[in-house]
Parts: structure tokens; sequence; C-alpha cells
């Protein structure tokens, strides 16, 4: 339901949940599931886009090309208020936040430049994580220069 809600979003759902949403999507017309079976393996069901699902799938994609959604960022409120707190305690909290933003970057480093390139919104991500780990590296800079 939350995919049918908002498809722009990334969401993880688990093996129910993708039967589920397959099956509203058949419903709907937009896939279209058949039996097969390979070797003496169980059968399977394969599902194939229908051409009401491709012609749905380019107007949402034509539909969020066009739209603007304002980035949310929660955390920028924490970086407003640093100043609260004495440099002695926010820079190893920020210090934390960067080794966090390093290991997300290390899970990036496995796409290839190819892979990148083809996935924009891939290169977006990796970029924005790269910029928020340089400008809280900046942050920690001028902490250190008040103490």
């Amino acid at each position: 339901n939350e995919l049918l809600k908002s498809p722009a979003n990334a969401i993880r759902i688990g093996k129910a949940n993708a039967y589920q949403l397959l099956a509203k999507l058949e419903q709907d017309g937009l896939v279209q599931g058949h039996e097969e079976r390979v070797d003496k393996r169980p059968p399977r069901t394969v599902y194939a886009i229908t051409e009401a699902g491709r012609l749905e799938f380019t107007r949402l994609l034509q539909e969020q090309l066009a739209d603007y959604q304002p980035l949310e960022y929660p955390d920028g409120i924490s970086l407003n208020f640093v100043h609260m707190l004495t440099p002695q305690v926010a820079i190893p909290l920020l210090e934390q936040r960067i080794t966090r933003l390093a290991a997300r970057c290390a899970t990036f480093a496995g796409f290839s430049d190819d892979i990148r390139a083809s996935h924009p919104g891939l290169d977006f991500l990796v970029r924005l994580t790269e910029l928020e780990q340089s400008m809280l590296q900046e942050l920690i800079e001028r902490l250190k220069k008040e103490t």
C-alpha cells in the first residue's frame, strides 16, 4: 500500500508484501502473471508488465520527472543548534556522524562509474552523502578553531 501511495519513494518490502503488491497490480491490469516450470523444480509465477502497465509507468515517470519535491533534512535542526554544545562535546559527536557517513559512502563504492552514470538517482544519493560528509568536516574544523 505504501508503494502505491507514494511511488517516488524507495521502500523495502518483504517477499509476502511483494506478492501482495503484484496481486494488486495484476488485479488493476498493470501486470500479468503466468505459471512457469523449469526442469523438475516447483512451478513459479512469472510476471510481465502489460501495455496498460507500460502506459501507467510512463505517465508516472513523466509526472515525477517534472515534479519538484524539496528535500527534507531533519538532521539540519541539530546542526542549527550545534552552538548550544561546547566544541569539546560537539566535535566527537560530529566525528561519529562522519564515521557513519563514511560507512554509507563505502556501501556506494561497490557501484561502478557505469552503473552510477546509468542510474542518476543513485549518483545523486552518492553525491549528497559526500557533500554532507564534507560539510560536517568543515563544521568540525570551524569548531576546533573556537577551542
